[in-house]
């Protein structure tokens, strides 16, 4: 069974459909980093999603079950939006199901790009939601936010008071890169199971706990459960099911690797970016 068919099936067993602004489960508005633009000068604008207790929204590769937030993004002439820029996320739980998902109160960030020169004084964003709230019930939800800012003259972007502290937090938990482990894949391309090895710096954490790895292009679904085991020689093995509707001849796997504990020893570091590559030879 495919996982949008599965998602739809869900949604019709719970007699649930959206109305645009009236979804249950999460309320989804623009926000933006900074209380005025500058021309030229890149700046950051979220789609702030808060849950209602119980629910959950998904994440860019939602596994097994669930649909994908997304922003079809209506500009003015001449600006730019990057791809969302997406949270670690955690295991969620639907109908039985494990899913990629959110139930914390969290921030999508992308980053606009103006043109150098802007005659008006203020301009809006458009953003085109879609997106499927679930608890015990699923509700798509679909939805047009707007964010009208003004147009500053300053050398400077002025914060905006209200989220540009909560915007500089979400950014700074982004998994990244690091060189605390080094990842592998010992399997070939396009098949299954699919063996991640993480071996551990001088400077990593010795027990990172539980640890998971989060397929970001669908490689790796989140039905059958992947096995994580720590060996002998310190490093630690995951051992994963292909999915089957996995995209084919990838030449790497792009991954968030989430641990209970920390990457890091001494510090807090639950999420980390990897996208090792498959070995050369068939």
């Amino acid at each position: 069974m495919g996982k949008l068919t599965l998602a739809l099936l869900i949604v019709i067993g719970s007699g649930s459909l959206a109305v645009a602004g009236k979804t249950p489960g999460a309320q989804l508005t623009l926000v933006s980093e900074v209380a005025a633009i500058q021309p030229g000068v890149p700046f950051t604008v979220a789609l702030h999603i808060r849950h209602q207790p119980g629910f959950h929204t998904y994440w860019k590769n939602p596994g097994i079950v669930g649909v994908p937030t997304s922003i079809d993004w209506k500009l003015p002439e001449g600006f730019e939006a990057g791809p969302i820029r997406w949270p670690a996320p955690r295991i969620v739980d639907m109908a039985t199901h494990p899913a990629h998902g959110y139930h914390r109160d969290v921030l999508l960030l992308t980053e606009i790009t103006p043109p150098g020169r802007i005659a008006a004084s203020s301009i809006t964003l458009e953003g085109r939601l879609t997106w499927m709230a679930c608890s015990k019930t699923c509700h798509p939800g679909f939805a047009t936010r707007r964010l009208t800012l003004p147009v500053g003259r300053d050398d400077k972007a002025k914060p905006d008071p209200r989220w540009a502290e909560a915007i500089a937090n979400e950014r700074r938990n982004l998994p990244t890169s690091s060189g605390l482990w080094t990842v592998t894949i010992e399997s070939r391309r396009d098949a299954s199971p699919i063996r991640i090895r993480l071996r551990p710096a001088k400077s990593s954490a010795g027990d990172p706990g539980r640890i998971y790895c989060f397929s970001e292009d669908g490689q790796i679904s989140s039905e059958p459960p992947q096995k994580a085991r720590r060996q002998p020689d310190g490093s630690y093995l995951i051992v994963a099911e292909r999915s089957e509707y996995s995209p084919e001849k990838r030449d790497s796997l792009p991954a968030t690797l989430v641990a209970s504990g920390s990457w890091a020893a001494g510090r807090k570091l639950r999420a980390i970016r990897a996208e090792p590559r498959y070995s050369a030879t068939e």
